[in-house]
């Protein structure tokens, strides 16, 4: 294209705020279109580059956070995996206690009469052999005197508090400590306990009742349940309270020495030196079961504490989060601020400057007109 001087200058003028109002409308609507005020170094270097590193570090923070969530599921998924093997042991001692005060039951030798007497009866049985029945703190001496039944030695028996003794033909002698304590047999003259069969040895042979071998089937079973829910406590890949437990270490911060490890406490019932009773026969004594109790308070201030630990550790990491997250939004706001357009001011100076345009093309038009130059403008080609 052919180029012609301008030699009139209002024209030159308004020419030149003519092409200055297209360029400051092509910077508005870019920024309309970006949403930015600042999109490259040309724009505003230094807030160009506070904008990206304020941006960068936010980035960082959120891939921070991210870890510290994990975190906090991890722990928060630990203290509720612990209520529930505390619920259990609650369970078990419920358990335990309820089995106290059930009778506790010695069983004899077969009797074929029970009025017979027994000297005449049992084979090296002799007069006044005898033997002792501790129970409750009483000590008292069962004596074979002369002429005595199976009947009359159980009625000795039987006149002992809390205690009753029962035989029949047929039957063993069956004695029972209604209160559910112990009963310790002790040889005192001879063997007449071994005699009658109520003692293999000097604490006696102790049969429990089916109350309380249900209750020790039952106690072990709910232990079982203590292993299942620790299996099941695993989280992301960590399990803190397993057998053999994991641990975990979470950054806190963007930098590396920022952080807080977490350490895994195996919380099994043999680790809480919670025994079964099942098979040992446990539950047999108000002594044994009282063991069992005390076994499982212990266990239950163990768990106290490492639900404790747990829960301050997720305390912690629920804190951070909150920090971290109102951090990465103050860094965003930041970084906003140095480079985000003010949409309504755009669009404003937009309209301003269109406004201008066109003024300024009515006055190149009527310029042209009154210089006669726009015929000539044409044929410049």
């Amino acid at each position: 294209m052919a180029e012609f001087p301008i030699t009139n200058a209002s024209l030159r003028s308004t020419l030149i705020g003519v092409r200055q109002a297209r360029q400051l409308i092509e910077i508005s609507s870019k920024r309309l279109a970006t949403g930015l005020r600042v999109s490259s170094p040309f724009e505003g270097v230094s807030a160009f580059f506070d904008a990206n590193a304020l941006n960068s570090r936010a980035a960082r923070l959120l891939s921070i956070k991210d870890k510290i969530t994990n975190g906090a599921i991890v722990t928060a998924g630990t203290v509720a995996a612990l209520d529930e093997v505390i619920a259990i042991v609650e369970a078990m001692k419920a358990k335990a206690n309820s089995t106290l005060g059930v009778s506790a039951t010695i069983s004899a030798n077969t009797v074929t009469t029970a009025l017979a007497d027994v000297t005449d009866t049992i084979t090296g049985a002799v007069d006044n052999d005898a033997f002792t029945i501790s129970h409750d703190g009483t000590t008292t001496t069962i004596t074979n005197t002369a002429g005595s039944t199976f009947t009359s030695i159980a009625a000795q028996i039987d006149a002992i508090s809390d205690l009753t003794a029962t035989v029949s033909d047929g039957k063993e002698i069956i004695i029972t400590a209604v209160d559910g304590k112990d009963i310790t047999i002790t040889e005192s003259v001879n063997n007449l306990a071994a005699d009658l069969g109520v003692a293999s040895s000097t604490n006696g042979t102790f049969i429990t009742s089916a109350k309380r071998q249900v209750a020790e089937s039952d106690f072990d079973d709910l232990r079982d349940q203590i292993s299942t829910i620790i299996g099941a406590a695993t989280f992301l890949g960590t399990n803190l309270i397993a057998s053999s437990p994991g641990s975990l270490t979470v950054r806190l911060a963007d930098n590396s020495t920022s952080t807080v490890t977490i350490s895994g406490v195996s919380s099994s019932a043999a680790s809480l030196s919670i025994s079964a009773v099942d098979t040992a026969g446990n539950f047999a004594t108000n002594a044994g079961i009282a063991a069992s109790i005390a076994e499982l308070d212990s266990a239950l201030v163990t768990l106290g504490g490492t639900k404790a630990t747990f829960e301050t550790k997720d305390s912690i990491l629920d804190s951070r989060t909150e920090f971290v997250q109102n951090l990465i939004e103050l860094l965003g706001e930041g970084a906003k601020k140095l480079t985000v357009a003010d949409l309504e001011e755009e669009s404003a100076t937009i309209l301003a400057l269109q406004t201008r345009h066109d003024l300024a093309i009515v006055q190149i038009d009527s310029l042209f007109e009154s210089e006669k130059t726009l015929a000539n403008l044409l044929r410049l080609n």
